[in-house]
């Protein structure tokens, strides 16, 4: 007898959060690129006629999936905008940035811990009210203030109440090549503003009271504390603190770049791995509960005791997706039913989004949710490919199969936004998943233990020891990566096209889809013609750079896939190479010409000169571009008759207040300039 033929479900069938997830990411993409013109009334009137459409379309046109699935998208997409409407601080009444004067004073609370900068600190302030005039009114929102490094040390703490003036200013660029916006950074972290002053310029109105702090904090503060006084190494301290606690207050920036280059610095975010260990120690502590129809027993207690340890850990976007993958998986467990992690997956993210719309953009969250989607698509397969008799190497097979596995659909992004790919991920990830354990495993005990100082002091010792093998390791491997895997770059398109390429190739060897191989080839083919393109533009390429860095003017002279260096300041050497590595990366010039440079520049047919000394006032030498590049305060009315410029620049050879005086002086004579401090790097191509 002939069986019935079925029909194979598509994956967004059996994952049907899948068609929640993608018109709703695309109302918030909508409302965060399209500025849709909403309002709290709009959204509601909004909500409520796809919510009657819905209602309409059941008794119009019965279960017909066609349009079910478009109502779905309607609706979805109508509830991204509008939740990302109310999630938008600007639109909140009494948010301080409506309404700031200087003459008004806020009461401000420190709502974390200062991170000391190089000439000041940093401080997160939470805004509660507003005085002008003797009136007191309500305000809301976050912001930054940065204190000078005064006589005086840092003696702010989180929680302490403060009132500041009104000297907000909006959170801007630089103004470089491509360099990281760090304006929308803090834009989708609801802030807008800051400012800077002298302690002497704000008054503490009152300290925060120990007492008063949530269980959350207390917890969080206490392991912080023991972890600080038996880690004696700062570096090994401030890396258990970020992978356990998930603070990075001590973090060494040295470490985490070596992390990041070699491609295990998702180790230090608190993500499913953290979440996973907690459970195998909860599951340690329970062994005597062996029978399999205890295991919802295990699941039960360390439910709460995971959201406990995810909000102490601070509640990163990554450890919140942990949390609820973790609280899906127990809740199937605990009610007996089939756990479709592709479904939990797209449930997290949905449930993610509608707590925070923002987080969509998180490079946090994209990483951890592309990695556990490659995880899940791709890891059954590879680990099927070998089927070792030895139980070590099996399991070093399984941590093989899982780097392979993670790095199919992650490594795209990591060049997209790292503009680097470690060529030895799957040795660095073998040692990093056993590294991870371990540590994280020596730094509960260090806590579990630490009414036991002796106990808990070699325990530090020997974490402190562990970490330094460790990272002589990583530094071993950091030295087989290229220079130029640095500097790789891929574009928007270029990003789209390989993911098509990965998609194509997959379904082709796994599924064994002719049309999906044809579909990766074409997609091949259009990538390698759009980095031919851009090796073609960037051999061709010629440009002038006046870079808005720190106390002096850099000035570099592009030609083809070279730099030449005009001017610089050798002592800020570090701050100047993360200023210029972002144009270098996009411009494909990041070998560097070490000839001779000239004061005079050619590019396309204009002169720029580079005036490195006052001049007489006799003569007339006539230039296109005209940089000033000393430190003595020139007369700009004079330089326009000298040089005949059509436009001046004054770089940060001057301070901001003698560049105000000469864009001032410039703008009365009629003469046209760029100050980089105010408009951004000037660049000639």
């Amino acid at each position: 007898m002939s069986r019935w033929p079925l029909n194979k479900a598509y994956f967004w069938e059996t994952a049907p959060f899948f068609r929640m997830l993608l018109p709703f990411s695309a109302g918030i993409l909508a409302y965060e690129y399209g500025r849709l013109p909403l309002s709290g009334i709009n959204c509601l009137l909004l909500i409520c006629c796809a919510f009657l459409l819905y209602i309409a379309s059941v008794f119009i046109r019965g279960n017909n999936k066609q349009f079910t699935f478009l109502r779905l998208c309607v609706i979805m997409f109508l509830s991204g905008s509008a939740i990302s409407y109310f999630n938008d601080i600007r639109n909140d009444k009494t948010w301080f940035g409506k309404n700031i004067n200087d003459n008004s004073v806020y009461l401000a609370r420190v709502s974390d811990v200062p991170a000391e900068k190089e000439h000041s600190w940093k401080v997160p302030v939470t805004m509660q009210q507003a005085v002008k005039n003797g009136k007191v009114t309500k305000a809301s929102g976050n912001a930054f203030l940065y204190l000078y490094k005064d006589q005086y040390p840092m003696l702010l703490h989180k929680g302490d109440s403060i009132l500041l003036p009104g000297n907000w200013q909006p959170i801007k660029n630089a103004g470089n090549p491509f360099e990281f916006d760090y304006a929308a950074y803090c834009r989708r972290n609801g802030i807008y503003y800051q400012q800077t002053c002298s302690v002497n310029d704000i008054r503490l109105y009152g300290a925060a009271d120990p007492a008063a702090a949530t269980f959350i904090d207390k917890c969080h503060n206490w392991c912080m504390l023991q972890l600080d006084r038996y880690i004696t190494d700062t570096k090994t301290k401030g890396l258990i603190q970020a992978m356990l606690l998930g603070d990075e207050v001590n973090l060494d920036e040295d470490l985490r770049q070596s992390y990041s280059e070699t491609g295990i610095v998702h180790i230090i975010a608190i993500s499913g791995g953290n979440v996973a260990i907690f459970f195998i120690v909860i599951s340690w502590l329970l062994w005597w509960l062996r029978h399999k129809k205890h295991v919802w027993i295990k699941y039960a207690i360390a439910l709460p005791l995971v959201w406990v340890y995810v909000l102490m850990a601070g509640a990163a976007p990554s450890a919140i997706r942990a949390a609820i993958m973790f609280s899906l998986l127990a809740f199937s467990v605990l009610l007996q039913k089939n756990n479709n992690s592709l479904n939990q997956l797209f449930a997290t993210a949905v449930l993610l989004l509608c707590a925070q719309p923002s987080w969509l953009f998180s490079l946090g969250f994209q990483l951890s949710f592309v990695a556990v989607l490659s995880l899940i698509l791709f890891y059954k397969s590879i680990y099927q490919w070998w089927s070792p008799a030895n139980v070590v190497v099996r399991q070093l097979w399984s941590v093989v199969a899982a780097s392979l596995a993670a790095e199919i659909l992650v490594a795209p992004l990591v060049v997209y936004y790292f503009h680097n790919f470690p060529l030895l991920f799957i040795v660095a990830n073998i040692a990093a998943y056993l590294f991870m354990g371990v540590v994280l495993v020596l730094g509960i005990a260090i806590i579990a233990l630490s009414f036991i100082p002796a106990v808990a002091g070699v325990i530090g010792i020997c974490t402190v020891w562990l970490v330094t093998v460790f990272d002589k390791l990583v530094t071993w491997l950091q030295g087989f990566n290229p220079v130029s895997f640095h500097f790789l770059l891929l574009t928007d398109i270029e990003l789209l096209l390989l993911y098509v390429v990965i998609i194509g190739l997959v379904l082709f060897l796994i599924k064994k889809r002719t049309g999906a191989l044809f579909m990766g080839l074409i997609s091949a083919c259009l990538l390698l013609l759009s980095l031919c393109n851009n090796e073609w533009a960037h051999l061709h390429q010629q440009k002038l750079v006046v870079y808005n860095t720190a106390k002096s003017n850099h000035i570099e002279l592009i030609s083809g896939k070279t730099y030449q260096v005009l001017n610089t300041d050798t002592s800020a050497a570090e701050k100047t190479a993360y200023t210029v590595k972002p144009a270098h990366i996009h411009w494909g010039a990041w070998q560097r010409d070490s000839s001779m440079a000239n004061e005079i520049v050619r590019i396309n047919g204009k002169t720029v000169l580079l005036l490195n000394n006052d001049v007489d006032t006799g003569g007339h030498f006539p230039v296109d571009y005209l940089i000033v590049n000393y430190t003595d305060e020139a007369d700009p009315v004079m330089l326009q008759k000298v040089f005949s410029p059509a436009l001046m620049i004054v770089g940060n050879n001057y301070t901001q207040k003698q560049q105000d005086r000469f864009v001032k002086t410039c703008k009365a004579a009629s003469v046209h300039v760029r100050a980089v401090s105010r408009d951004g790097a000037f660049i000639l191509n």
